[in-house]
C-alpha cells in the first residue's frame, strides 16, 4: 500500500466517523427532546446547547486533524462554527430571549442546510462522486426547518423532535455513503 493510498484511507475514515458522530449526536438530541414529557428534568435548550457544542468540537477536531489533506474539508470548519455558535446561543439563553425555542431550532437547521449546500458544492468541485448525498441532507434540512418553525407554541412538539432525529439519520447516511468506498 502506498503512502497516498494509506492517507486516503485514513482521510475517508476520519470524515466518515466525524459524520457518524455528528449524526448520532443529533439523533440523541432528538430522542432526549422527544422524551422530555417523560423526563421533564431534562431541559431541551440544555440538551440542544451541549449537543451542538459537542458536535461543533467534533467537526473542529476533524478539521484540524486533516489540515495536511490534499482535499481540505473546509466545510467541516463551517459546520463546526454553526454548531458551536448555536450551542452557545442555547446554553446562554441569549437566543431564547430573542426567539421562541422552535424558531431558534429552525434557524439552526436553516444554517445547517446552508452549510450542507456549501459542502455539496465543494464536494462536487473536488470530484467526489456522491456529492449529491450532501445536497440531499441540505434539501431535507430545508423541509425540517419549515416543519419546526411552523409551530407557534413555546415548546417543540413530537413532530419537531422527529425532524431532528431524521436530520441526524440523514447525516449518518451521508457518512456511510459519502466516503464509504
Amino acid at each position: 500500500m502506498t503512502a497516498d493510498a494509506a492517507f486516503l484511507k485514513g482521510f475517508k475514515r476520519t470524515v466518515r466517523w466525524t459524520l457518524f458522530t455528528s449524526g448520532a449526536i443529533i439523533v440523541i438530541m432528538g430522542v432526549l427532546g422527544a422524551f422530555n414529557s417523560v423526563f421533564p428534568a431534562i431541559s431541551p435548550p440544555f440538551v440542544m446547547g451541549w449537543g451542538l457544542i459537542v458536535s461543533g468540537l467534533n467537526y473542529f477536531v476533524a478539521y484540524f486533524s486533516l489540515r495536511k489533506a490534499p482535499v481540505r474539508v473546509a466545510w467541516f470548519f463551517v459546520l463546526a462554527a454553526v454548531d458551536a455558535v448555536f450551542g452557545l446561543l442555547f446554553l446562554t439563553r441569549v437566543g431564547l430571549f430573542l426567539f421562541k425555542l422552535p424558531i431558534l431550532v429552525g434557524l439552526w437547521i436553516v444554517f445547517l442546510g446552508c452549510a450542507r449546500l456549501y459542502a455539496a458544492y465543494l464536494n462536487y468541485r473536488a470530484g467526489i462522486s456522491c456529492w449529491w448525498i450532501t445536497l440531499t441532507v441540505c434539501g431535507y434540512a430545508a423541509l425540517a426547518a419549515a416543519a419546526v418553525m411552523a409551530n407557534s407554541s413555546d415548546s417543540l412538539p413530537l413532530l419537531s423532535w422527529n425532524a431532528l432525529i431524521m436530520t441526524g439519520l440523514f447525516i449518518l447516511n451521508e457518512g456511510r455513503k459519502l466516503f464509504g468506498k
